[in-house]
């Protein structure tokens, strides 16, 4: 580290201004939270429930090496089904993998996360349409992927179709529907707080900050909330049309609260956050449900993973095309900077 002197100073100052910003902040949560009943925020933790069926669980992952003229990308995904009598008749896994090269324009990683979306979709709808499950639980929020902001380019399209058709079908076929969110970042829970006390959090904090000020580290759930949207689509068939009731969850002392989301056909919350206590039992420190913790780790695009196919490539196009490989897959500046 060089230029010590302004790094302590510079830290000396900053350190001191943001404890105290943290505080006023505490301070007006404190305040805000005196005019809602405790009851009607944080709840005592449901006990662990075994399923009375199949259950699915789905995750996706990528890896993005980026060239000089394009974009490498692996994405994956992973849908583990479990037999929830404990048999093994019903227990699968099923994997999609595609990689290839994207151009580069203001929204190339997120149009890779749309494919790796889709891809998820996909898995999942196989899984529902041969192992029928009770259960369907996907990573990340239903809310957040039924309001994604919109891109204009065919990968969005083609998500917001293959979301519809995977809703339509879990909803036809009575398959319960949960989303998993590990870290969310939200602050749907604190603007429903907002609108129905008449309240003002600081925008500062999201709803997992303002949860783990008010309960700390013990187990909770909070009281079942709906964001306000609705996801609605139109086929040529009939109109789609679905809310995301939400809750937030600590299955355990040491690990920050999930938030949970379910399809407004399902069962009640009240299953769906016991079952996910049930699952994430073996899970002391981490708090999460093991089988979808499966799911992510086989779906996992490990670094090594995406360079040795892009190196592998590359290393095609160079040898069959110079031009081309000099002009599109040739390593960035930046990768080959000396350290």
């Amino acid at each position: 580290m060089k230029h010590y002197s302004i790094w302590l100073s510079k830290y000396d100052r900053i350190r001191t201004g943001i404890l105290e910003g943290l505080r006023s902040h505490s301070r007006d949560i404190e305040d805000a939270l005196k005019k809602i009943p405790a009851e009607n925020i944080v709840l005592p933790a449901p006990a662990g429930l075994k399923a009375d069926g199949g259950m699915c669980f789905v995750d996706g992952g990528e890896g993005i090496t980026e060239l000089l003229g394009a974009s490498l990308y692996i994405i994956r995904a992973s849908a583990l089904m479990l037999d929830g009598d404990g048999g093994k008749d019903n227990e699968a896994i099923i994997r999609d993998l595609d990689m290839n090269i994207m151009d580069y324009d203001d929204y190339t990683k997120e149009r890779i996360e749309l494919l790796r979306d889709c891809m998820e979709f996909d898995v999942a709808q196989q899984c529902v349409e041969k192992h029928k499950p009770n259960y369907l639980f996907l990573d990340g929020s239903l809310y957040v992927k039924a309001r994604k902001k919109p891109i204009k380019c065919i990968e969005d399209t083609i998500y917001r179709k293959k979301f519809a058709r995977l809703l339509k079908t879990c909803r036809d076929r009575n398959v319960n529907l949960v989303g998993v969110s590990e870290d969310s970042r939200s602050k749907i829970l604190a603007g429903h707080l907002n609108a129905k006390y008449n309240i003002s959090l600081p925008r500062f904090m999201t709803d997992i900050g303002i949860l783990r000020l008010i309960a700390g580290n013990r187990k909770f759930r909070t009281a079942t909330f709906i964001p306000q949207s609705k996801f609605e689509t139109e086929s040529q068939n009939e109109k789609m049309t679905a809310s995301f009731p939400t809750a937030y969850l600590q299955v355990n002392e040491s690990a920050s609260p999930l938030r949970v989301d379910i399809a407004d056909w399902n069962r009640p919350m009240e299953e769906a956050l016991a079952l996910i206590t049930h699952l994430s039992e073996g899970s002391r420190y981490y708090g999460y449900p093991i089988p979808l913790y499966l799911a992510h780790m086989d779906a996992k695009i490990n670094e090594s993973h995406a360079k040795w196919a892009a190196n592998q490539l590359s290393a095609h196009v160079q040898k069959n095309d110079q031009r081309l490989y000099e002009s599109v897959l040739r390593k960035n500046r930046r990768s080959l900077r000396p350290q």
